[in-house]
């Protein structure tokens, strides 16, 4: 017995030596190495978000930064038909578990998601809109979406919108085809504006991190300036302050 006691400090020994030059006690303390900054973006067809969200990697990136843009949701998914609440539910969870592991680890310094929580929030609505979820579903499914436990951790979210034959014309302006998509008709953007601004409408008091982007009449470069600007501006009282 004694032998078998000696043998296991040894290993022990060894273990805590092996940690030790790993340094884990660093390497998994947010209060030493903070985790990344998160960032969402979502909104209507053509508004701009995809363009703002690659310049803003680009920009990041030669700065230095680690960078990561998970691969949307809708471009994973395609196992589950889009005619189901079940579609949408999918590609939330699986923009949210990333957001979790992503911010138990190191490897990158930020990350921006093409539609992540609040995106998902949103889809709900059209759902319930659509008799496909009750109210207590919707409710039950947007609340756990909304759970602080992530929410915390998304430092700034962008719903980005423009004015339906403002994004018309984008959509069409290198387009090989003049015919538009189903969720790009004009009617349907409208639709879908309404219900953007009535989710910001409702979470913004309680979600500071949310900002409403209207970029009709705004160009590119004034477009992917102003968000940059306001999420630097983000980024740096974060890093000041200290974020969690």
């Amino acid at each position: 017995m004694p032998e078998l006691l000696k043998q296991e400090n040894v290993f022990e020994e060894k273990a805590q030596k092996i940690l030790a030059y790993l340094k884990s006690h660093l390497r998994y303390d947010d209060q030493f190495l903070p985790r990344p900054f998160f960032l969402e973006f979502t909104g209507s067809p053509s508004s701009g978000k995809t363009t703002t969200i690659t310049e803003l990697d680009k920009f990041l990136r030669r700065q230095g930064f680690r960078v990561l843009r998970p691969q949307e949701g809708a471009e994973v998914i395609r196992h589950i038909g889009r005619s189901t609440p079940l579609y949408n539910i999918r590609t939330g969870i699986y923009a949210l578990t990333q957001l979790i592991d992503f911010s138990a680890g190191h490897p990158y310094d930020v990350v921006i998601f093409d539609r992540c929580i609040f995106d998902a929030f949103c889809w709900m609505m059209y759902w319930a809109e659509k008799n496909k979820l009750t109210d207590k579903e919707k409710k039950m499914i947007q609340d756990f979406f909304l759970l602080r436990f992530w929410t915390d951790k998304i430092d700034a979210a962008y719903f980005m919108i423009c004015d339906p034959g403002i994004a018309a014309e984008r959509e069409l302006r290198i387009a090989l085809s003049r015919k538009l998509g189903e969720t790009t008709s004009p009617q349907i953007v409208r639709t879908l504006i309404e219900r953007y601004k009535s989710a910001y409408n409702a979470l913004s008091p309680d979600y500071k991190q949310l900002f409403l982007v209207d970029t009709t009449h705004m160009d590119e470069v004034t477009m992917v300036k102003h968000i940059a600007t306001q999420t630097l501006n983000i980024l740096e009282e974060k890093s000041q302050n200290g974020s969690k």
